[in-house]
């Protein structure tokens, strides 16, 4: 039998493995668009999505009832796949171990002093006077009245300075911090 565009949908309910090809060849480029879009960091994984939303065309066709609009059916199935897809492999990402990482200038140096010069570039974008309180409480774990008494300044004045403070670093440095919604 012959598909065409008015017997696909019949025909890939009745599991007519030809219909099955057909929608491949007429909505394959969308649903891999959606795909790509959403796996764009792991292209070896976008493929085999692909194939599993395919799968679950073949297996849910009976679930289209005609009325709305299939290639926007299938776009979301696509969607949806690739969306289970990637919190799988977020899920699943291997975590690194920060005592195997290894840093290329990093040679003859101690882990204190990695650590101290991570430290400085990250408080680098602060002014002086917020520089050293930020050394003195996260660096040094002095305590806000430590630190208040130390500097000569009111605790509420370094409980105002702290936030705008880490406000600061997390704009200066986007890379090194999640978002809220991301974790």
């Amino acid at each position: 039998m012959q598909i065409t565009e008015e017997n696909y949908l019949s025909e890939l309910q009745r599991k007519n493995e030809d219909a099955l090809e057909y929608v491949v060849q007429q909505f394959g480029g969308l649903m891999q668009a959606v795909i790509l879009r959403i796996l764009s960091g792991y292209p070896e994984d976008a493929e085999e999505c692909l194939f599993d939303t395919v799968m679950k065309i073949w297996d849910h066709s009976s679930c289209f009832d005609g009325s709305g609009n299939f290639a926007g059916w299938a776009a979301a199935i696509a969607k949806y796949t690739a969306l289970d897809r990637l919190r799988k492999i977020k899920r699943l990402r291997p975590q690194v171990d920060i005592d195997k990482v290894q840093l290329a200038d990093a040679s003859g140096l101690t882990g204190n002093e990695l650590f101290d010069g991570f430290f400085a570039e990250l408080i680098e974008c602060l002014n002086e006077e917020d520089q050293a309180l930020f050394t003195r409480i996260f660096w040094e774990g002095e305590t806000v009245s430590e630190a208040a008494a130390q500097l000569g300044k009111p605790k509420s004045v370094l409980y105002n300075r702290i936030p705008r403070g880490k406000r600061r670093i997390i704009r200066h440095h986007p890379g090194y911090f999640k978002k809220e919604e991301e974790s």
